[in-house]
Formats: structure tokens, C-alpha cells, sequence
């Protein structure tokens, strides 16, 4: 067991090794994130609308 000093020192220590991403970075990987979302939701749009298309036609509603 290890002393509440220490593993704050040894946590301050692993903080100091984080490479930690730029503003412009992180920007980027949000707008990625974003535009994958949009994407995504588009093609579930018309993936659904497709589905719901063609049971009602092989349903006959």
C-alpha cells in the first residue's frame, strides 16, 4: 500500500507523460466526428424510408 503523497507524486508524474492534442487538432478530429454523424444519419434516412418503401409494397398497405 502506498502513501496518499505518493500516488499523487506518481499521478502528477503519469499526468507529465500525456501528450496532450492541440487546439487545431482537436478541432479537426470534432469536425470529423460531426461529418461522420451527418453521414451516417443520411444514410439511415434513406435506408429506413427504403425498408418502410418496399415492406409496404410487399405488404400491400
Amino acid at each position: 500500500m502506498i502513501s496518499p503523497t505518493e500516488f499523487v507524486s506518481q499521478v502528477k508524474r503519469e499526468m507529465n507523460r500525456v501528450t496532450w492534442p492541440t487546439q487545431k487538432e482537436t478541432m479537426l478530429m470534432t469536425a470529423a466526428v460531426i461529418m461522420m454523424v451527418i453521414f451516417v444519419m443520411i444514410y439511415f434516412f434513406f435506408a429506413d424510408g427504403l425498408i418502410c418503401w418496399a415492406l409496404a409494397k410487399i405488404l400491400g398497405v
